[in-house]
């Protein structure tokens, strides 16, 4: 039996990438912030920046699923 399968790749514009990687940085920044934050017990500043890191990476999350389809 003979089973074929081919892999499309879609290619993506270059703003695209740019615009994931932005969106990488700034998590990673969050969450650095957020970890530093409780280091330094300012509980109110890593609550928001745990907050705030979760809003994004589900924002991206979305973007994602909404976009994959294309």
């Amino acid at each position: 039996m003979s089973d074929n399968y081919i892999v499309r790749v879609k290619k993506r514009p270059w703003y695209e990438w740019i615009l994931w990687l932005l969106w990488l940085v700034l998590l990673i920044f969050m969450a650095q912030n957020a970890s530093a934050s409780g280091a330094e017990l300012e509980s109110r500043a890593a609550l928001i920046f745990w907050i705030s890191f979760v809003v994004w990476l589900l924002a991206g999350g979305v973007v994602w699923f909404v976009r994959r389809s294309r």
